[in-house]
């Protein structure tokens, strides 16, 4: 133990300001939990706190008891009333639950995996402490974050909040460390050496290319969800940069456009 504490201790002194994660609690029901929450972001070295439309107060004595210390995170946090606000900007995006998805197009990990990817441009969600995230908002994650536990698999809030950040920080020390250079988030910067599509471009695409599938029939409302999963799946996979983005919303735009022109209107076949 002594050992590996001395590691983290040379690797902390390294360690400069590289932001870490954007923790988003969604309809969060307990002011105490988002104090909870707050402090567990504090001890690990994380300060970015969104809350989407909260049932509770949040920076109530209860919020205040609990965060101790990291009173200035409270009075710093985001309120917004919609998930679409609170990831406007982020890269890549993971949502926790106590279950796993049955959907195989979902990557399923645990947080200590997770972590070497949730840093600067990544947002980690956590849903109300009675039923958890729902599935539209999963839907919009491309990381599904387990925490592994014995036979009682809920935990409270604060606690998963906790072990997210705990990972995400070692991580950071562990990378420091041994002196790599992690990438935002690990991804398309790397890849393609372009700016990366933020996930409220590609939201705005994944409506589009929906009501694009719609008008020639490829699907209808009723399984539009299932098949926009398939698809989010794919495009997320491929770590689309701006510049990609932009050539599949032409080409949605394209699509919508030729069915609803005339036969006639349309470029004659070979």
């Amino acid at each position: 133990m002594e050992h590996t504490y001395s590691v983290h201790q040379r690797a902390a002194d390294k360690l400069g300001p590289v932001p870490g994660p954007r923790i988003v609690l969604v309809r969060t029901k307990d002011s105490a939990n988002v104090g909870a929450a707050a402090r567990a972001m504090h001890n690990f070295g994380l300060d970015d706190l969104w809350l989407v439309s909260p049932r509770c107060k949040v920076d109530d004595e209860r919020a205040r008891a609990l965060a101790s210390h990291s009173e200035e995170l409270l009075e710093s946090a985001k309120l917004v009333d919609s998930l679409e606000e609170a990831l406007v900007g982020v890269n890549l995006v993971a949502g926790t639950s106590a279950r796993a998805r049955r959907a195989p197009s979902y990557a399923v990990t645990g947080p200590r995996d997770a972590a070497p990817r949730l840093l600067e441009g990544a947002a980690v969600l956590f849903g109300p402490e009675d039923h958890g995230l729902a599935n539209e908002e999963l839907t919009r994650c491309q990381l599904h974050v387990v925490v592994p536990t014995a036979d009682f698999s809920s935990l409270n809030l604060a606690q998963a909040v906790l072990v997210v950040a705990y990972e995400t920080h070692v991580a950071r020390l562990q990378s420091v460390d041994g002196e790599e250079q992690k990438t935002v988030v690990g991804v398309i910067g790397g890849r393609t050496g372009e700016d990366p599509a933020s996930r409220d471009q590609l939201e705005a695409f994944y409506a589009q290319f929906g009501d694009a599938l719609l008008r020639i029939g490829f699907t209808d409302q009723p399984r539009l969800l299932s098949v926009m999963r398939m698809f989010r799946a794919v495009f997320d996979r491929a770590q689309l940069s701006a510049h990609e983005l932009q050539a599949l919303r032409g080409l949605a735009s394209q699509i919508r456009w030729a069915a609803e022109q005339k036969p006639e209107k349309l470029p004659p076949e070979e």
